[in-house]
């Protein structure tokens, strides 16, 4: 669905809408500025307006399990609430810039902080609503926003932005969505070209697409695919594996912060085999108290990898260990990899004496990591593991899940969203 200052289009009149978008921003921006009051406000009106009776349905659609859904749209209520966004733009931005005289200067400066002006949002698709979020974002930095939507969004991102509209009907003249394939490459060079910065979401081919399309004095603001992984040292609990394992069944392993697998503190393939088979009846335990929607095509293909695995077991150092609707690999190797999602996942060897040289190979791919280990030695392996361009550490559970003015790969992103103004007497 398109959705055009406020208005649902077809393709068809969207078209006429890209042709003159300059022209719509260019109005857009002559106008009264959306004040982030107003944008908080709409916010908190939608985010008391959404209940399970009404809502649900629209995160059940999506083929989320009801628990799933329930939990999902109590977060979407905290996120969209007052207390949040202004608790989220202080921690972000800090305190005011204001006046100051600057070292060794006899004039007086002011500073504050502006919207870059106008952002181009092109989502990925494998987290819900994701396009809505990253556009709420723009709006509370006072940008006027362009999104592409990605080519399998759920209608959800647009459903928001419609209550949004009618909530403030200002906000529709900040607000271009366009729903086309990626491979529409001219029209999304048209939206860049209206941009003054392209956020994109996705890994380093999607980037790459993105600088050709765009010109060069467009800014590029990556937020790219990552990879995330636990990393057990000495002797894990079950309760500490528990949290790995409802990591990996809650996300299904689709996230940048989802534990694609684990690394253990050892050089050791027995070690490494004795762990996966132990990890894989923690995980099967998981798996069998949060049922999931098996997709047919999927479960095929995941049939047909770990059949490839198997057979690849006979000549090379790897064990296949398998249960229902879940599977665990154990490889002699030390490379990171994304595993095969799906409550499938993988266990290596990493000796804490080679994990900065090996994790180093992956800079700006590293994203979370669940770190499991002794009190005595947890500072130093979180020094170490924050040398390796890792940007969180934190317990298997809370991988994928936030708090309010968490950074995202490592930067606040309302401050990449905004610039420095400096005014001079």
């Amino acid at each position: 669905m398109n959705l055009i200052l406020g208005k649902l289009m077809t393709d068809e009149d969207s078209y006429a809408e890209l042709e003159r978008l300059d022209t719509l921003i260019f109005e857009a921006r002559e106008k009264a500025s959306l004040s982030v009051s107003s944008v908080i406000n709409a916010c908190e009106v939608l985010s008391r307006t959404l209940n399970e009776c009404d809502h649900l349905h629209l995160l059940l659609d999506t083929g989320m399990t009801e628990n799933k859904a329930r939990k999902e749209l109590q977060l979407v209520k905290q996120i969209l609430s007052k207390e949040y966004s202004e608790n989220r733009i202080k921690t972000e931005l800090g305190t005011p810039l204001g006046c100051f005289t600057p070292y060794g200067e006899n004039i007086s400066v002011r500073q504050e902080w502006k919207p870059l002006g106008v952002l181009l949002h092109i989502a990925a698709g494998n987290v819900d609503a994701l396009p809505v979020f990253s556009v709420i974002e723009g709006l509370l930095t006072g940008n006027i926003n362009i999104l592409k939507l990605p080519g399998n969004d759920d209608g959800l991102s647009v459903l928001i932005l419609q209550e949004l509209i009618k909530i403030e009907p200002l906000i529709a003249q900040y607000v271009f969505v366009f729903d086309y394939p990626s491979h529409n490459v001219e029209a999304v060079k048209k939206m860049a070209s209206a941009s003054d910065a392209v956020v994109v979401w996705g890994g380093d081919s999607a980037v790459s697409a993105v600088r050709n399309m765009a010109n060069p004095d467009t800014r590029i603001i990556e937020w790219g695919h990552k990879v995330s992984f636990a990393y057990v040292s000495d002797n894990a609990s079950d309760n500490e594996l528990d949290g790995v394992a409802y990591n990996i069944c809650d996300t299904n392993q689709v996230f940048c912060n989802s534990c694609q697998g684990i690394f253990v503190d050892t050089d050791s393939f027995d070690e490494v085999v004795s762990f996966a088979e132990r990890f894989l009846l923690i995980l099967e335990h998981m798996v069998e108290s949060m049922p999931n929607d098996n997709d047919p095509y999927l479960s095929a293909q995941n049939t047909l990898e770990l059949y490839t695995e198997r057979l690849e077991s006979a000549k090379y150092r790897k064990r296949v260990f398998t249960a229902n609707n879940c599977s665990v690999i154990a490889y002699d190797d030390m490379t990171l990899t994304p595993s095969y999602m799906y409550r499938n996942c993988w266990v290596r060897p990493l000796p804490r004496g080679r994990l900065l040289a090996e994790l180093c190979q992956y800079k700006n791919h590293l994203n979370t990591a669940a770190l499991i280990c002794n009190e005595r030695d947890k500072d130093a392996f979180e020094t170490l593991l924050s040398k390796t361009g890792l940007v969180r550490i934190t317990n298997g559970k809370r991988m994928s899940e936030g708090y309010c003015g968490m950074p995202h790969d490592g930067e606040f992103s309302l401050r990449r969203y905004m610039k420095i103004m400096s005014y001079e007497d």
